[in-house]
């Protein structure tokens, strides 16, 4: 196992990796980075030059943050890895990690190599990538029609220029538990891209405010710890 610290003043995820600040994103395809590659586990990765036209320079100036590397699913799905606040840490892993908590198990599904859940909301089952590193999730407009809006917010989402969204406070159920979120409006472009996985929203980093999670994407499973009950 190979343990990293968490940058929890962020509101994305982003390890601390021998003195370098890495954006962990499981809504990007591809990992690109300052540097011609990444080690975890022992094992040298590959990085990309550019992600969707844009290099890491870029990419954190639209961020408004500082990192040096996005680490996306080519890499991530190749292991284990454990997002906890509680701990402030990220973990990589060849294997299953039993913490001994009360951890629950979710299947997911892999489109395109991408985590998909499905949540409740307003009574109906609504599929959304898991994107970790996204700060905002984001909803297709018909599923907030009429709700409250909290105003606007700049933001960047990759293989788009910076935009304005309307902010909704959303309150969405996994596993029982509700949990209040935040969503922006889901652009046009991004959501035609979505549709190939039949995906209507993008779920971001706000989950970690309510549970800290396990990630087996080669089983198609996360493990959820609640963040009351996680050590």
């Amino acid at each position: 196992m190979e343990k990293h610290s968490l940058a929890l003043n962020e509101s994305h995820t982003i390890a601390i990796m021998n003195g370098k600040r890495i954006l962990i994103s499981t809504g990007v395809p591809i990992s690109i980075g300052d540097t011609k590659d990444i080690n975890i586990l022992g094992q040298n990765y590959d990085l990309e030059n550019q992600l969707l036209g844009k290099d890491i320079k870029q990419i954190a100036s639209a961020l408004k943050t500082d990192i040096n590397a996005i680490i996306g699913m080519d890499i991530l799905s190749k292991f284990v890895f454990y997002v906890s606040h509680s701990i402030e840490a990220i973990i990589f892993s060849d294997f299953f990690i039993n913490f001994k908590e009360n951890m629950q198990e979710l299947p997911i599904d892999m489109s395109f190599n991408l985590p998909i859940v499905t949540l409740r909301m307003g009574g109906i089952d609504v599929k959304m990538i898991l994107d970790t590193g996204s700060k905002l999730s984001y909803l297709d407009a018909s599923l907030l029609a009429g709700m409250k809006n909290d105003g606007t917010l700049e933001v960047f989402y990759p293989g788009f220029n910076n935009f304005v969204t309307e902010v909704h406070h959303i309150p969405i159920e996994l596993r029982d538990k509700t949990m209040d979120i935040h969503f922006g409006l889901l652009p046009d472009v991004l959501l035609k891209n979505l549709s190939r996985t039949g995906c209507t929203g993008i779920l971001g980093s706000e989950i970690f405010k309510y549970y800290n999670i396990q990630f087996c994407l080669k089983k198609s499973t996360l493990w959820l710890v609640e963040k009351g009950k996680a050590r």
